[in-house]
């Protein structure tokens, strides 16, 4: 088996958030920041961020960033944001009580995007005028702040200072972010629309795609949890009627889902195979059905469609099948035998990304607490005590 050159991915963030508070500071004191980095904050990842602030009282992490805001400002800055990120999933009342500690101590990124997580930016709306002119841009702070409030369900424009609602009226981005953010709570994978809303500037594919599933979902017509991928077909029909087919693929034949490890048009093409065959695999029909017109045209459509007969059949199938078969077995609502597949396959790379995939959806169906704190983030491996 090929060795690591490197520790697992974000073993180090991992580490931290399930250390004792002793052995997490020893931890901190022994780490040196990455090359080009003047701080270690990069390196925490949002488990360890929350952890440092929800046990460890926040003392370091406030020094830590009060440190870096004079070392290099637009560091601050990125760090606070990943901060106030992690601490998202706080009731507004903890999140204004830290935004006022991280005021005290002159952290001022961090007051400000502490501000910016919460459902009523009339604080953080306040704060602004505390901050010296050359700090930053007044509207472009507001802007950055209402494109994050957008994405939670729980924002309502219609609450927000008249400042904040005259922004959103001088465009159509926040409606149709606001109805993509809906979605992305009922369906993580909707988060591709974000990119191809960037990519494209069509909004329709928040007023119209997102809209439309949002209507789906709410009227029990999908069931984003128990069958994502099913979601998943719909939208990318969605897409291709805003986009057309071929400027669909164009847009996300490039586009990583970094959690993931893979495109976009990867992502997608998998879930609409399995599908597809989903009804096939759990006993239905004889024969399988045909190539869906949505595939793009690389997709080994015959590979898929041969291996599901062959495990319909209780045939041996080769070791480098191993990975398809394992999206096979998820159509066929069989994850144990999913698993059993990737744990035996030699591409372990693929294998841990696809293992990763399956337990988030798993989760999903149980206790939901691998759930980003907030959208497009990384979930926060660290369950609480039950």
């Amino acid at each position: 088996m090929e060795k690591r050159s490197h520790p697992p991915l974000r073993i180090a963030e991992l580490r931290l958030a399930y250390a004792t508070k002793p052995e997490r500071a020893a931890m901190l004191a022994g780490m040196q920041p990455q090359p080009n980095a003047k701080s270690i904050l990069p390196q925490l990842g949002l488990p360890a961020l929350r952890v440092l602030v929800i046990e460890d009282g926040g003392d370091w992490l406030l020094g830590e960033l009060g440190h870096l805001q004079t070392l290099d400002l637009y560091q601050a800055l990125d760090a606070a944001k990943a901060i106030a990120g992690a601490l998202s999933v706080l009731d507004d009342e903890a999140k204004s009580q830290f935004a006022q500690r991280a005021e005290n101590a002159g952290v001022w990124p961090l007051a400000l995007e502490m501000r910016a997580v919460k459902d009523d930016l009339s604080d953080y709306v306040a704060y602004l005028d505390k901050l010296p002119p050359h700090k930053g841009n007044r509207t472009g702070f507001i802007r950055n702040a209402l494109y994050s409030a957008d994405l939670r369900p729980s924002f309502d424009i219609s609450k927000q200072p008249a400042e904040v609602q005259a922004l959103d009226r001088q465009n159509g981005m926040g409606p149709a972010i606001r109805q993509i953010g809906r979605l992305i709570a009922y369906a993580p994978q909707a988060a591709i629309l974000l990119p191809l809303v960037n990519q494209t500037g069509d909004l329709r594919l928040g007023t119209t795609v997102a809209a439309a599933l949002n209507a789906q979902i709410a009227e029990k017509q999908l069931d984003p949890v128990n069958d994502p991928d099913a979601v998943t077909t719909t939208m990318l029909d969605g897409i291709d009627y805003v986009l057309g087919h071929r400027d669909r693929e164009d847009n996300l034949r490039h586009a990583l889902i970094f959690e993931m490890g893979e495109t976009a048009e990867s992502f997608i093409d998998r879930a609409l195979a399995r599908s597809t065959l989903a009804s096939f695999m759990q006993g239905s029909g004889a024969k399988p059905p045909p190539r869906p017109k949505l595939l793009t045209a690389a997709f080994p459509w015959e590979q898929w469609v041969g291996l599901a007969g062959r495990l319909k059949a209780g045939e041996a199938i080769a070791p480098e099948d191993r990975i398809v078969a394992a999206d096979l077995m998820i159509a066929a609502d069989r994850p144990a035998d999913a698993l059993a597949l990737l744990k035996t396959t030699g591409d372990w790379k693929t294998a841990v990304r696809r293992s990763h995939e399956l337990a988030l959806r798993l989760d999903r169906r149980c206790a939901d607490l691998l759930r980003p704190p907030m959208p497009i983030s990384q979930p926060l491996y660290r369950f609480e005590p039950h």
